[in-house]
């Protein structure tokens, strides 16, 4: 039994939650972009995601694999030893990050301290699935299907837009807990901390039901319906709001699926495509104000509150 916090006892953070779900039930949906202040909790949330996946996401064990910041090219990407092969005619190559999450989850922290080239690499290789390394002349296709998590603090500097973009979910942690999950996040943290066994012991059974749940769910997403008049009204939602690209329509369609099938029904409400909008729609706005175009555009991604929520139906099982 490892030591991560559990995801079930997690407190507040419903929409992240929500987002982690879907992707759990559909991971092609496109990776999550967490951003917030120091301490609250985005770290914990996505190490937290990991005891929830049931194996497999794909076709083995799901690793969960961290990029640290200052990683090298080589460490993230992977090498060739070409001496090798020309000494000997031995294909030698050393295995990447990205390689190494094939089939689970690839979490990076600070992700806008990541130099650009490298962020794109990642997001390049999450939405083909496969990854080219290329090295002396040499090059070698590796599979690299995983889940994208990225997490950032807004105040130690942006991300491109380009690259934002290319989360399919993202989501603005707002640091503004009610007095009551301020206790209760301290409670569950201290008793956390003084003895991790029994409370990880105490939160099996929680975890093993939602595992469980997801699993039914996945099974459940391909009967969901998506006619064509919510395809167009999805469509026709995104020219008005000037939208670059069909990735946004993409991904509300697919996770207004997931929200259906979450509850256990083969029709997409008005609410689930609200929530997809949500999830999806705050890092996509181009609508600036005319004086703005000439700046750096900025992120704008919807406000969630820590706590409580806007969304008091968004909850977990």
């Amino acid at each position: 039994m490892n030591n991560t916090f559990p995801f079930t006892a997690i407190v507040g953070l419903e929409l992240a939650k929500r987002s982690l779900l879907f992707h759990a039930v559909d991971p092609r949906l496109g990776g999550l972009l967490l951003m917030g202040h120091r301490g609250c909790a985005k770290s914990t949330l996505a190490r937290a995601f990991r005891e929830i996946l049931p194996d497999p996401i794909y076709s083995e064990m799901s690793p969960f694999v961290e990029v640290p910041l200052g990683t090298s090219e080589d460490r993230l990407l992977g090498s060739i030893d070409a001496s090798s092969l020309l000494e000997n005619g031995k294909w030698s190559a050393q295995r990447g990050l990205i390689e190494q999450a094939n089939g689970g989850v690839l979490y990076i922290d600070e992700v806008n301290l990541l130099p650009d080239h490298l962020v794109d690499s990642i997001l390049d290789s999450a939405a083909s699935g496969q990854h080219r390394i290329e090295r002396d002349g040499l090059s070698q296709t590796v599979n690299a299907r995983y889940i994208l998590i990225g997490s950032m603090n807004p105040e130690e500097g942006d991300l491109r837009p380009q690259l934002t973009d290319r989360f399919m979910h993202g989501i603005l942690i707002h640091d503004d807990f009610s007095v009551e999950e301020r206790r209760e996040i301290v409670r569950v943290r201290m008793d956390f901390d003084d003895d991790p066994q029994n409370f990880l012991a105490e939160q099996q059974k929680k975890l093993e039901q939602l595992r469980s749940q997801i699993l039914g769910v996945r099974q459940e997403l391909k009967n969901v319906d998506i006619s064509e008049n919510l395809r167009t009204e999805v469509a026709q939602k995104a020219a008005r709001l000037k939208l670059e690209g069909v990735r946004a329509e993409l991904g509300v369609l697919r996770t207004a699926r997931c929200a259906a099938a979450w509850r256990g029904d083969t029709t997409i409400s008005e609410s689930d495509l609200a929530e997809a909008w949500i999830l999806c729609l705050g890092h996509r706005r181009t609508d600036l104000p005319p004086e703005s175009q000439n700046s750096k555009p900025k992120i704008r991604l919807p406000e969630t509150p820590a706590g409580d929520l806007e969304s008091k139906r968004l909850k977990m099982p």
